[in-house]
């Protein structure tokens, strides 16, 4: 009698998040691309079973941390230098104060503890350069020491040269977008008349831009009702998308209306054509506003993971966008 299959086991949350962690160090090393990062992470979320995440890591290179207290390498000229100068001068200080008749105050305490800060600082330098030469060097870090940063930016996003008009420079260009697109406007339009329409949609694209612009962001274009935005970094593009709706919120308490909005943002490469940007993270910017809320702003994965710690938010799950030939994993930006 053939034994019954015993069926796979299922991956806890832990497992899950094990090889999303892996995935994304990957991907902030240059090791994949952000496309497949979200293709893997896609299927990470999906995964029923423990052996469907096995082949999600499994041509990735193993990479064994540094304990914290790893000790201080030998071969660290520098600071045994530092150590072995400190060693004599302090010596010789101890036999002055001896061949000087001793006694209270002992003095040679105090130079040799003014000075131990300065070789203990050293000693931290040189303790995390071992840890750092123990590491392979990260080629996306690489790729950044090569330029001068415009402006700080997230880790794990590629950095822009200073000084470079966005036309001069070839090739796809790090973006992030964001779409604002009003709830409704068809409705509004028809319950408002076109004249007041006009005066409450061009006083919503004036407060767009100027949250943009508080945030360093500016209008790359507008469709319809709906206004294409790009930024620096994903956490520029979320503050102001939470400063908009604050905005809006504090306007309809105030006066009574204001127009309420969805808000996308997706970040990767895109073509720089004069003034706008062109790519699928345009169209995957404006997909995810689509799948958003009123006054709900939603992002993709890889701009949740670059946010900092001043925004936080809530799992929307996996969603199939229009056009879009494989499912996303949402996030919602809570704002209030």
């Amino acid at each position: 009698m053939v034994p019954a299959r015993q069926p796979a086991p299922r991956p806890s949350d832990d497992d899950r998040a094990r090889v999303v962690d892996r995935l994304r160090d990957a991907a902030g090393d240059g090791l994949i691309t952000l496309e497949d990062l979200e293709d893997r992470l896609a299927a990470a979320y999906a995964a029923d079973t423990l052996p469907a995440l096995v082949p999600l890591t499994a041509d990735l290179p193993d990479v064994e941390p540094v304990p914290i207290d790893a000790p201080v390498v030998p071969d660290d000229v520098a600071f045994r230098m530092h150590l072995t100068i400190y060693s004599l001068v302090i010596g010789m200080l101890v036999v002055i104060w001896a061949a000087s008749g001793g006694g209270l105050p002992f003095w040679p305490l105090f130079p040799a503890a003014g000075w131990g800060v300065g070789l203990g600082a050293h000693w931290q330098v040189a303790r995390l350069s071992a840890q750092r030469r123990n590491r392979r060097r990260s080629p996306r870090a690489q790729r950044d020491a090569e330029h001068h940063v415009l402006g700080a930016s997230a880790p794990g996003i590629p950095a822009i040269a200073a000084g470079a008009p966005a036309s001069e420079v070839p090739g796809p260009r790090f973006v992030v977008a964001m779409f604002v697109d009003v709830v409704g406007s068809t409705s509004l339009n028809e319950a408002l008349g076109d004249e007041r329409w006009v005066a409450v949609r061009r006083a919503l694209r004036d407060q767009v831009t100027a949250c943009a612009e508080a945030h360093g962001g500016w209008e790359v274009s507008t469709a319809g009702d709906g206004v294409l935005l790009r930024f620096p970094d994903p956490a520029s593009a979320a503050a102001a998308a939470t400063e908009l709706l604050r905005r809006l919120e504090r306007q309809r308490t105030g006066t009574g209306f204001a127009p309420s909005v969805r808000v996308g943002i997706h970040s990767g490469d895109a073509v720089e054509d004069g003034d706008d940007i062109i790519g699928n993270v345009v169209n995957l910017a404006a997909r995810v506003t689509d799948a958003a809320d009123p006054d709900e702003i939603v992002v993709t994965e890889h701009v949740a993971d670059h946010l900092d710690g001043r925004h936080t938010t809530t799992g929307r799950g996996l969603h199939t966008l229009k056009g879009i030939s494989r499912p996303r994993h949402l996030l919602a930006l809570v704002w209030r």
